[in-house]
């Protein structure tokens, strides 16, 4: 019964957040696939925690809409979430769940909270950086480039990635353990999230497919801009955005959990 209960909210969820534009439709299907198999491994606090995640996340991708039109740096996700997209940040958690089904053990459980907290990480960078006054600096070029490219940091987004993780962090940990636990895998997940965070950068900055523009000269993850074709500049053609979430979060996952294991 409590389970129908949670399946109907979250069918409620997805159908506004479509609505809203936050989700496409296939997106909106994935959603809530995540959410069932979520629900059904870590119960009202898997719930809780992975809506804590959408809704932070999305609210921040309208925040400074206008200003990120205007640096041409709106990424796809202001037409919603797409399946990709929600598989890219939330298919390590959704593993977890599964794995957790199968055999229970709070290595999946770190797993989970971590690969949500590099996901949050990721986002907030991505979407509070961008609104950063300086440009950013890139990692591997050791040089200022324009804000929105793969491989740079500012101030302001590595704040935001560390508030991200850490929101996730204290939350899952207060939700999901007890006593002298808490903050062991608070410390444990808000590392591997914000050091996943770190990662993401330098994959993206290196192996991820980027472009260049030949009207306005901009660098772009996009096979077409202004009207035009683009033409590959760097990383390979297997590696996009979506991967490098994926690997970054997963990895991530995998840091705490292996730590949440050898502690246990």
């Amino acid at each position: 019964m409590v389970f129908a209960f949670f399946m109907v909210v979250l069918g409620l969820f997805v159908a506004i957040a479509y609505k809203l534009r936050m989700l496409t439709l296939d997106g909106a299907f994935s959603s809530w696939g995540l959410g069932v198999v979520v629900c059904a491994a870590f119960g009202y606090q898997g719930f809780g925690l992975l809506l804590l995640f959408f809704i932070s996340s999305s609210l921040l991708s309208k925040w400074g809409k206008e200003k990120k039109k205007e640096l041409r740096t709106l990424s796809v996700e202001s037409k919603g979430r797409n399946a990709g997209q929600v598989f890219a940040n939330g298919g390590a958690a959704f593993l977890a769940g599964g794995g957790y089904l199968l055999f229970p053990h709070p290595f999946w459980l770190a797993l989970f909270i971590a690969s949500l907290a590099e996901a949050a990480a990721d986002t907030w960078a991505s979407e509070v950086g961008v609104l950063s006054k300086g440009e950013p600096y890139h990692i591997l070029r050791r040089s200022r480039v324009e804000r929105g490219i793969s491989g740079a940091v500012s101030p302001l987004g590595l704040t935001a990635a560390a508030l991200g993780s850490l929101l996730i962090s204290v939350t899952g940990a207060l939700l999901f353990f007890e006593s002298r636990w808490t903050i062991y895998v608070l410390f444990l997940t808000f590392l591997a999230g914000f050091l996943g965070n770190v990662l993401d950068t330098i994959i993206g900055g290196s192996v991820q497919l980027g472009f260049r523009c030949s009207i306005c000269g901009s660098e772009v993850e996009e096979h077409t801009h202004c009207g035009v074709p683009t033409e590959q500049i760097k990383g390979w053609s297997s590696v996009n955005n979506n991967t490098v979430n994926f690997i970054s979060s997963m990895l991530a996952g995998l840091a705490a959990g292996v730590m949440m294991f050898w502690l246990q």
